[in-house]
Protein backbone atom coordinates (compact mmCIF):
# COMPACT_ATOMS: atom_id res chain seq x y z
CA UNK A 1 0.00 0.00 0.00
CA UNK A 2 1.98 2.81 -1.17
CA UNK A 3 -0.55 5.57 0.56
CA UNK A 4 -0.63 5.96 3.87
CA UNK A 5 -2.90 8.46 5.17
CA UNK A 6 -4.30 10.17 8.64
CA UNK A 7 -6.75 12.21 9.52
CA UNK A 8 -5.76 14.25 12.42
CA UNK A 9 -2.44 15.44 13.42
CA UNK A 10 -2.51 14.03 17.07
CA UNK A 11 -4.05 10.39 18.05
CA UNK A 12 -6.81 11.09 21.41
CA UNK A 13 -5.51 7.73 22.58
CA UNK A 14 -2.33 7.80 24.90
CA UNK A 15 -0.75 4.61 24.43
CA UNK A 16 2.78 4.22 25.89
CA UNK A 17 4.11 1.85 23.12
CA UNK A 18 3.32 4.49 19.98
CA UNK A 19 6.32 4.32 17.78
CA UNK A 20 4.78 8.07 16.47
CA UNK A 21 5.58 9.50 20.19
CA UNK A 22 9.09 10.55 19.49
CA UNK A 23 8.47 11.49 15.54
CA UNK A 24 5.48 13.85 16.58
CA UNK A 25 6.78 15.18 20.06
CA UNK A 26 9.81 16.55 17.67
CA UNK A 27 8.14 17.46 14.81
CA UNK A 28 4.44 18.87 14.95
CA UNK A 29 4.00 21.81 16.04
CA UNK A 30 0.66 23.52 17.79
CA UNK A 31 -1.21 21.18 20.13
CA UNK A 32 -1.10 24.09 22.49
CA UNK A 33 -1.54 26.70 20.12
CA UNK A 34 -4.91 28.49 19.27
CA UNK A 35 -7.87 29.15 21.43
CA UNK A 36 -8.77 26.96 24.05
CA UNK A 37 -6.79 23.86 25.79
CA UNK A 38 -6.23 22.06 22.86
CA UNK A 39 -5.43 22.44 19.33
CA UNK A 40 -5.66 19.70 16.66
CA UNK A 41 -5.29 19.82 13.27
CA UNK A 42 -7.01 17.96 10.54
CA UNK A 43 -7.18 17.51 7.30
CA UNK A 44 -8.98 19.82 4.66
CA UNK A 45 -11.42 17.37 3.00
CA UNK A 46 -11.79 19.10 -0.22
CA UNK A 47 -7.89 19.08 -0.64
CA UNK A 48 -8.12 15.75 -0.07
CA UNK A 49 -11.07 15.45 -3.06
CA UNK A 50 -9.00 17.73 -5.19
CA UNK A 51 -5.69 15.49 -4.93
CA UNK A 52 -8.52 12.17 -6.06
CA UNK A 53 -10.23 14.34 -8.76
CA UNK A 54 -6.94 15.69 -10.33
CA UNK A 55 -5.46 12.24 -10.47
CA UNK A 56 -8.62 10.81 -12.20
CA UNK A 57 -8.53 13.90 -14.43
CA UNK A 58 -4.62 13.78 -15.06
CA UNK A 59 -4.65 17.33 -14.06
CA UNK A 60 -0.57 18.68 -14.59
CA UNK A 61 -1.29 21.96 -13.16
CA UNK A 62 -1.41 20.42 -9.92
CA UNK A 63 1.56 20.43 -7.30
CA UNK A 64 4.45 17.73 -8.01
CA UNK A 65 3.91 16.21 -4.88
CA UNK A 66 -0.04 15.73 -5.66
CA UNK A 67 1.11 14.37 -9.14
CA UNK A 68 3.17 11.89 -7.45
CA UNK A 69 0.55 9.93 -6.50
CA UNK A 70 -1.41 10.15 -9.59
CA UNK A 71 -0.25 6.62 -10.86
CA UNK A 72 -1.51 5.17 -7.45
CA UNK A 73 -4.76 6.32 -7.41
CA UNK A 74 -5.30 5.76 -11.33
CA UNK A 75 -4.73 2.44 -10.31
CA UNK A 76 -6.92 2.36 -7.96
CA UNK A 77 -4.01 1.11 -5.59
CA UNK A 78 -5.54 0.58 -2.04
CA UNK A 79 -4.95 3.09 0.63
CA UNK A 80 -4.13 2.59 4.21
CA UNK A 81 -5.76 4.97 6.59
CA UNK A 82 -4.56 5.25 10.01
CA UNK A 83 -0.84 5.64 9.83
CA UNK A 84 0.44 8.18 13.02
CA UNK A 85 -3.01 9.13 14.60
CA UNK A 86 -6.17 6.70 14.65
CA UNK A 87 -8.72 8.11 12.28
CA UNK A 88 -12.14 6.95 14.37
CA UNK A 89 -10.23 8.06 17.58
CA UNK A 90 -11.95 10.56 19.94
CA UNK A 91 -11.17 13.39 18.16
CA UNK A 92 -13.23 11.97 15.14
CA UNK A 93 -16.21 11.46 17.30
CA UNK A 94 -16.22 15.20 18.17
CA UNK A 95 -15.13 16.25 14.71
CA UNK A 96 -16.32 13.87 12.00
CA UNK A 97 -14.20 14.48 9.02
CA UNK A 98 -13.27 10.83 8.61
CA UNK A 99 -16.71 9.80 8.44
CA UNK A 100 -16.84 13.06 5.67
CA UNK A 101 -14.34 11.87 3.84
CA UNK A 102 -15.61 8.19 3.61
CA UNK A 103 -18.52 9.89 2.08
CA UNK A 104 -16.64 10.72 -0.51
CA UNK A 105 -14.13 7.68 -0.92
CA UNK A 106 -17.92 5.56 -1.20
CA UNK A 107 -19.00 7.49 -3.82
CA UNK A 108 -15.88 6.53 -6.20
CA UNK A 109 -15.94 2.95 -4.69
CA UNK A 110 -11.91 3.43 -3.96
CA UNK A 111 -10.80 0.49 -1.65
CA UNK A 112 -9.08 1.39 1.58
CA UNK A 113 -7.36 -0.80 4.38
CA UNK A 114 -8.36 0.88 7.96
CA UNK A 115 -5.77 0.56 11.33
CA UNK A 116 -7.79 1.20 14.50
CA UNK A 117 -8.42 0.65 18.10
CA UNK A 118 -11.60 2.63 18.37
CA UNK A 119 -14.79 0.63 18.67
CA UNK A 120 -18.10 3.20 19.25
CA UNK A 121 -18.09 3.82 15.42
CA UNK A 122 -19.14 0.08 14.80
CA UNK A 123 -22.20 0.84 16.77
CA UNK A 124 -23.23 4.43 14.78
CA UNK A 125 -25.30 3.44 11.47
CA UNK A 126 -23.95 6.90 10.17
CA UNK A 127 -20.53 4.83 9.72
CA UNK A 128 -21.63 1.05 9.84
CA UNK A 129 -24.29 1.85 6.49
CA UNK A 130 -21.01 3.21 4.50
CA UNK A 131 -19.19 -0.15 5.20
CA UNK A 132 -21.73 -2.14 4.50
CA UNK A 133 -21.58 -1.48 0.59
CA UNK A 134 -17.56 -2.14 0.93
CA UNK A 135 -17.45 -5.11 1.51
CA UNK A 136 -15.50 -5.71 -1.49
CA UNK A 137 -12.97 -3.16 -1.06
CA UNK A 138 -13.03 -1.73 2.75
CA UNK A 139 -10.44 -4.16 5.16
CA UNK A 140 -10.43 -3.12 8.53
CA UNK A 141 -7.37 -4.26 10.95
CA UNK A 142 -8.49 -3.57 14.91
CA UNK A 143 -5.18 -3.70 17.10
CA UNK A 144 -5.23 -5.67 20.45
CA UNK A 145 -2.36 -6.75 22.27
CA UNK A 146 -3.41 -8.72 25.15
CA UNK A 147 -6.55 -10.02 26.06
CA UNK A 148 -6.17 -9.20 29.26
CA UNK A 149 -8.32 -5.66 30.06
CA UNK A 150 -6.81 -4.41 33.09
CA UNK A 151 -3.22 -4.67 31.55
CA UNK A 152 -4.83 -3.36 28.50
CA UNK A 153 -6.07 -0.27 30.78
CA UNK A 154 -2.57 0.11 32.18
CA UNK A 155 -0.84 0.32 28.78
CA UNK A 156 -3.12 2.07 26.24
CA UNK A 157 -4.78 5.14 27.97
CA UNK A 158 -8.27 6.26 26.85
CA UNK A 159 -8.13 2.97 24.44
CA UNK A 160 -11.61 0.78 24.73
CA UNK A 161 -10.94 -2.17 26.59
CA UNK A 162 -9.91 -5.49 24.69
CA UNK A 163 -13.33 -7.03 24.98
CA UNK A 164 -14.55 -3.72 23.29
CA UNK A 165 -12.29 -4.15 20.11
CA UNK A 166 -12.94 -7.83 20.20
CA UNK A 167 -17.14 -7.00 19.89
CA UNK A 168 -15.88 -4.44 17.01
CA UNK A 169 -14.54 -7.38 15.35
CA UNK A 170 -17.72 -9.21 15.33
CA UNK A 171 -19.89 -6.73 14.52
CA UNK A 172 -17.80 -5.77 11.38
CA UNK A 173 -17.44 -9.35 10.51
CA UNK A 174 -21.08 -9.79 11.12
CA UNK A 175 -21.52 -7.41 8.44
CA UNK A 176 -19.37 -9.29 5.67
CA UNK A 177 -16.36 -6.64 6.09
CA UNK A 178 -12.65 -8.37 5.88
CA UNK A 179 -11.28 -8.26 9.43
CA UNK A 180 -7.84 -8.77 10.60
CA UNK A 181 -6.28 -8.95 14.46
CA UNK A 182 -3.76 -6.79 14.38
CA UNK A 183 -1.83 -7.79 17.35
CA UNK A 184 0.70 -5.06 17.30
CA UNK A 185 3.07 -4.52 18.52
CA UNK A 186 4.07 -7.78 20.31
CA UNK A 187 5.10 -6.63 23.60
CA UNK A 188 6.83 -9.49 26.05
CA UNK A 189 5.17 -9.26 29.71
CA UNK A 190 2.39 -8.07 28.28
CA UNK A 191 1.14 -9.90 24.98
CA UNK A 192 1.76 -13.59 26.44
CA UNK A 193 -1.91 -14.05 26.24
CA UNK A 194 -1.84 -14.39 22.48
CA UNK A 195 -3.28 -17.68 21.63
CA UNK A 196 -6.33 -16.68 23.51
CA UNK A 197 -6.57 -13.40 21.89
CA UNK A 198 -6.04 -14.82 18.45
CA UNK A 199 -8.87 -17.66 19.28
CA UNK A 200 -11.21 -14.62 20.25
CA UNK A 201 -10.80 -12.66 17.41
CA UNK A 202 -11.24 -16.10 15.23
CA UNK A 203 -14.15 -16.42 17.03
CA UNK A 204 -15.30 -12.80 16.58
CA UNK A 205 -15.19 -13.24 12.81
CA UNK A 206 -11.77 -12.17 12.43
CA UNK A 207 -9.75 -13.72 9.44
CA UNK A 208 -6.32 -12.97 9.91
CA UNK A 209 -3.59 -11.97 12.09
CA UNK A 210 -0.42 -9.65 11.67
CA UNK A 211 1.98 -8.80 14.26
CA UNK A 212 5.19 -7.23 15.19
CA UNK A 213 7.33 -6.78 17.66
CA UNK A 214 7.46 -3.73 19.95
CA UNK A 215 10.75 -1.35 18.98
CA UNK A 216 12.29 0.86 21.54
CA UNK A 217 14.02 4.05 20.36
CA UNK A 218 17.37 4.14 21.98
CA UNK A 219 17.68 7.89 21.37
CA UNK A 220 14.55 8.57 23.80
CA UNK A 221 14.81 11.92 25.61
CA UNK A 222 13.40 12.49 29.21
CA UNK A 223 10.13 12.33 27.90
CA UNK A 224 10.09 8.90 25.95
CA UNK A 225 12.38 7.00 28.60
CA UNK A 226 9.32 8.10 31.32
CA UNK A 227 6.93 5.83 28.64
CA UNK A 228 9.42 3.42 28.60
CA UNK A 229 9.80 3.15 32.72
CA UNK A 230 6.29 3.03 32.90
CA UNK A 231 6.44 0.42 30.60
CA UNK A 232 9.15 -1.25 32.53
CA UNK A 233 6.50 -1.75 36.00
CA UNK A 234 3.77 -3.38 33.35
CA UNK A 235 6.20 -5.68 31.84
CA UNK A 236 7.80 -6.82 34.62
CA UNK A 237 11.61 -6.29 33.55
CA UNK A 238 13.91 -3.43 32.54
CA UNK A 239 12.38 -2.64 29.41
CA UNK A 240 15.11 0.11 28.09
CA UNK A 241 18.26 -2.16 29.06
CA UNK A 242 16.50 -5.44 27.85
CA UNK A 243 16.27 -3.76 24.20
CA UNK A 244 19.82 -2.41 24.10
CA UNK A 245 21.14 -5.85 25.65
CA UNK A 246 19.45 -7.85 23.25
CA UNK A 247 19.63 -5.70 19.57
CA UNK A 248 21.95 -5.53 17.37
CA UNK A 249 20.62 -2.23 15.45
CA UNK A 250 21.60 1.44 15.73
CA UNK A 251 18.87 4.42 16.76
CA UNK A 252 15.69 2.19 16.34
CA UNK A 253 15.86 -0.97 18.30
CA UNK A 254 13.99 -4.30 16.98
CA UNK A 255 15.37 -7.31 19.16
CA UNK A 256 17.79 -9.79 17.70
CA UNK A 257 15.52 -12.46 15.45
CA UNK A 258 16.52 -15.14 17.59
CA UNK A 259 14.15 -14.11 20.19
CA UNK A 260 11.33 -13.22 17.96
CA UNK A 261 11.38 -16.23 15.57
CA UNK A 262 10.07 -18.98 17.86
CA UNK A 263 7.57 -16.75 19.05
CA UNK A 264 6.34 -15.89 15.45
CA UNK A 265 6.56 -19.00 14.05
CA UNK A 266 4.31 -20.04 16.74
CA UNK A 267 1.69 -17.56 15.95
CA UNK A 268 2.06 -19.06 12.44
CA UNK A 269 1.44 -22.19 13.26
CA UNK A 270 -2.11 -21.63 15.72
CA UNK A 271 -3.21 -19.35 13.50
CA UNK A 272 -3.10 -21.72 10.53
CA UNK A 273 -4.46 -24.29 12.54
CA UNK A 274 -7.49 -21.87 13.03
CA UNK A 275 -7.60 -21.51 9.26
CA UNK A 276 -6.59 -17.99 9.58
CA UNK A 277 -4.37 -15.90 7.13
CA UNK A 278 -0.94 -14.95 8.95
CA UNK A 279 0.97 -12.08 8.42
CA UNK A 280 4.28 -10.28 9.53
CA UNK A 281 5.15 -6.54 9.03
CA UNK A 282 8.37 -6.80 11.29
CA UNK A 283 11.68 -7.22 9.40
CA UNK A 284 12.52 -10.65 10.53
CA UNK A 285 10.19 -13.48 9.56
CA UNK A 286 8.57 -12.02 6.54
CA UNK A 287 9.21 -15.50 4.94
CA UNK A 288 6.21 -16.30 7.39
CA UNK A 289 3.18 -14.20 5.32
CA UNK A 290 0.71 -15.89 3.45
CA UNK A 291 1.14 -13.25 1.00
CA UNK A 292 2.93 -9.93 0.45
CA UNK A 293 0.95 -7.30 2.35
CA UNK A 294 2.23 -7.38 5.82
CA UNK A 295 -1.31 -6.03 6.83
CA UNK A 296 -3.75 -8.67 6.39
CA UNK A 297 -5.34 -7.25 2.79
CA UNK A 298 -7.36 -10.08 1.44
CA UNK A 299 -4.95 -11.75 -1.39
CA UNK A 300 -7.44 -11.96 -4.01
CA UNK A 301 -7.66 -8.10 -4.13
CA UNK A 302 -4.24 -8.00 -5.64
CA UNK A 303 -2.11 -5.56 -3.32
CA UNK A 304 0.61 -4.00 -4.34
CA UNK A 305 2.15 -8.38 -6.01
CA UNK A 306 4.80 -5.98 -7.40
CA UNK A 307 7.26 -3.19 -6.34
CA UNK A 308 7.76 -4.58 -2.47
CA UNK A 309 9.91 -6.65 -0.44
CA UNK A 310 7.74 -8.81 1.05
CA UNK A 311 6.93 -10.51 -2.73
CA UNK A 312 9.98 -10.60 -3.09
CA UNK A 313 10.59 -13.12 -0.33
CA UNK A 314 7.66 -14.88 -1.39
CA UNK A 315 9.01 -15.29 -5.09
CA UNK A 316 12.41 -16.91 -3.65
CA UNK A 317 10.37 -18.72 -0.92
CA UNK A 318 8.41 -19.78 -3.85
CA UNK A 319 11.13 -20.56 -6.50
CA UNK A 320 14.12 -21.21 -4.65
CA UNK A 321 15.75 -17.80 -6.14
CA UNK A 322 14.24 -14.47 -6.87
CA UNK A 323 15.02 -11.69 -9.51
CA UNK A 324 14.57 -7.66 -9.69
CA UNK A 325 12.43 -8.02 -12.67
CA UNK A 326 10.20 -10.65 -11.25
CA UNK A 327 8.92 -7.94 -8.48
CA UNK A 328 9.81 -4.63 -9.14
CA UNK A 329 9.21 -4.52 -13.22
CA UNK A 330 6.30 -1.89 -12.99
CA UNK A 331 8.40 0.26 -10.39
CA UNK A 332 9.41 2.84 -12.93
CA UNK A 333 5.59 3.28 -14.01
CA UNK A 334 4.84 4.10 -10.15
CA UNK A 335 8.14 5.99 -8.92
CA UNK A 336 9.41 7.89 -11.94
CA UNK A 337 9.26 11.09 -9.55
CA UNK A 338 12.82 12.60 -7.40
CA UNK A 339 13.82 11.18 -4.92
CA UNK A 340 14.77 14.24 -2.93
CA UNK A 341 11.08 15.27 -3.42
CA UNK A 342 9.55 12.22 -2.12
CA UNK A 343 6.31 13.20 0.18
CA UNK A 344 7.20 12.17 3.69
CA UNK A 345 9.88 10.08 2.92
CA UNK A 346 13.03 10.52 4.76
CA UNK A 347 15.99 11.41 2.81
CA UNK A 348 18.53 11.66 5.12
CA UNK A 349 20.41 15.33 4.64
CA UNK A 350 22.15 17.37 2.28
CA UNK A 351 24.92 15.92 1.24
CA UNK A 352 22.71 12.62 0.25
CA UNK A 353 20.24 15.16 -1.02
CA UNK A 354 23.03 16.90 -3.11
CA UNK A 355 24.42 13.45 -4.11
CA UNK A 356 21.55 11.91 -5.39
CA UNK A 357 19.53 15.01 -6.85
CA UNK A 358 18.90 13.74 -9.97
CA UNK A 359 17.74 10.32 -8.88
CA UNK A 360 14.08 8.63 -9.44
CA UNK A 361 12.79 6.95 -6.46
CA UNK A 362 12.72 3.55 -8.99
CA UNK A 363 16.87 4.16 -9.08
CA UNK A 364 16.95 4.61 -5.56
CA UNK A 365 15.35 1.07 -5.02
CA UNK A 366 16.99 -0.39 -7.50
CA UNK A 367 20.42 0.60 -6.47
CA UNK A 368 19.62 -0.50 -3.28
CA UNK A 369 18.57 -3.75 -4.20
CA UNK A 370 22.09 -4.60 -6.08
CA UNK A 371 23.73 -2.99 -2.92
CA UNK A 372 24.16 -5.83 -0.89
CA UNK A 373 26.50 -4.20 1.68
CA UNK A 374 24.00 -1.61 2.60
CA UNK A 375 22.02 -2.18 5.91
CA UNK A 376 18.45 -1.58 4.36
CA UNK A 377 19.49 -4.01 1.00
CA UNK A 378 17.26 -7.44 0.70
CA UNK A 379 20.81 -9.33 1.55
CA UNK A 380 20.70 -7.03 5.33
CA UNK A 381 17.70 -6.04 6.62
CA UNK A 382 15.74 -9.37 6.57
CA UNK A 383 17.39 -11.57 8.81
CA UNK A 384 19.25 -13.36 6.37
CA UNK A 385 16.52 -14.87 4.77
CA UNK A 386 17.65 -13.65 1.30
CA UNK A 387 20.96 -14.14 -0.27
CA UNK A 388 22.96 -12.94 -3.04
CA UNK A 389 24.03 -15.79 -5.41
CA UNK A 390 25.48 -13.68 -8.68
CA UNK A 391 23.94 -11.53 -10.98
CA UNK A 392 21.09 -12.09 -13.94
CA UNK A 393 21.17 -11.25 -17.35
CA UNK A 394 20.39 -7.55 -16.62
CA UNK A 395 23.46 -7.31 -13.90
CA UNK A 396 21.17 -7.06 -11.53
CA UNK A 397 21.52 -9.12 -8.36
CA UNK A 398 20.03 -12.50 -7.90
CA UNK A 399 18.79 -13.65 -4.29
CA UNK A 400 18.55 -16.97 -3.17
CA UNK A 401 15.88 -18.28 -0.48
CA UNK A 402 18.35 -19.30 2.54
CA UNK A 403 15.71 -21.95 4.55
CA UNK A 404 18.49 -21.79 7.53
CA UNK A 405 17.27 -18.37 8.56
CA UNK A 406 13.90 -20.01 9.48
CA UNK A 407 15.61 -21.98 11.66
CA UNK A 408 15.45 -20.28 15.45
CA UNK A 409 18.90 -19.33 15.95
CA UNK A 410 20.60 -15.27 16.70
CA UNK A 411 22.68 -15.37 13.28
Amino acid sequence: MPMSFDTYSKCAYNCLYCFAFFQKDHNVKGYSAGKGPISIRSVDPAKVIALFEGAFKNDRTASKNNQQFYPYIQARKIMQWGGLADEFDEWERRFGITLELLKYFDKIDYPLSFSTKAAWWTQDERYMSLFRKHTHNWHVKISIITPDDAKAKKMEMGVPSSTERLAAIKRLADIGIHVTLRLRPFIIGVSEGWRELIKKAHDAGADSVTTEFFCMESRADEKLKKRYAAMSKICGFDLYGFYMKNSRQSGYKRLNRGLKAPIIHKMRDYAHSLGMRFHVSDAFCRECNDACNCCGVPPEWGVSQTGNIGQAIIVAREKGVVKYSDVYKDLPKYMNFPWVSAANFNTGNNRNRALQYETTMEEFVHNNWNSVKKATSPAKGYGGVLLPAGLDENGDVIYKYNPLARKDTKK
